[in-house]
């Protein structure tokens, strides 16, 4: 029978945590409620233009790109909104990217009584507004150690397959879809522009730093020191998906 003790946390922890509370108020108030033009361009949650709902309902559709490959494929019982290729790209990839954490999160060790599986429900729908809590809770809570040391399995290959399939195609859709939206330096100068005054697209790129430092510390805690691939949690996005692979 597996033995059982939980560490002592330990200072740098509690430390670390409250960086990581801290880092969720400003992260909620700068990015949700902050007032526009006060330190961002852009409305708050609270004000939210029909406009900007628009564009994230529209996102939201064509989630994974599903709708819009359906269409392709000659198959058209519901139209895919029209929307700028880097934007719609934007979006899908981050959204691959939280979707691979769900198996980090039921393999780390740590926190095992955290409501992981709801914490990630609801970070697909508003990312680290509740990851970012999550990560701070989880530096709170000891690691129960045990001599079975959890596996990825058949879920994780998944997971890490479909976020490598849209990491791809997200990429392969910046770069040659929708045509009538000009060439690439014209689709680069009106996402740098978009960036400047959208924060919707703030928001995502600010969510991809943030899945990057969390990627490896979920990742350093889950592989082996002694493992070949820990070095995989360096690489964004593409590390974690070929490390669930593998």
């Amino acid at each position: 029978m597996a033995q059982s003790n939980f560490t002592k946390l330990q200072p740098s922890q509690r430390l670390i945590s409250a960086l990581l509370w801290l880092l969720s108020a400003i992260y909620i108030y700068i990015l949700l409620l902050s007032p526009s033009q006060q330190l961002l361009p852009g409305e708050p949650i609270w004000a939210v233009q029909p406009e900007t709902l628009k564009e994230i309902v529209n996102e939201s559709i064509n989630f994974f790109f599903i709708l819009p490959l359906l269409n392709l494929a000659g198959i058209e019982y519901m139209q895919a909104p029209i929307i700028h290729p880097w934007i719609e790209s934007l979006f899908n990839f981050a959204e691959a990217w939280i979707f691979m954490f769900l198996p980090l999160l039921l393999v780390d060790s740590k926190g095992k009584e955290l409501p992981k599986i709801i914490i990630w429900s609801l970070a697909m729908f508003l990312t680290n507004t509740f990851l970012l809590p999550y990560m701070a809770w989880r530096f709170t809570v000891s690691e129960l150690q045990t001599e079975e040391k959890p596996t990825k399995g058949l879920l994780a290959k998944i997971f890490g397959f479909v976020g490598l399939i849209i990491g791809i195609l997200s990429l392969f859709w910046a770069v040659f879809a929708r045509p009538e939206f000009g060439d690439i330096p014209t689709k680069t100068e009106f996402f740098i522009e978009n960036l400047m005054s959208n924060r919707v697209t703030i928001a995502f790129c600010v969510d991809m730093v943030l899945f990057y430092i969390f990627q490896i510390i979920l990742m350093g805690s889950i592989e082996p020191f002694n493992r070949q691939k820990r070095w995989l949690r360096f690489v964004p996005f593409w590390g974690l998906a070929i490390g669930l692979i593998l």
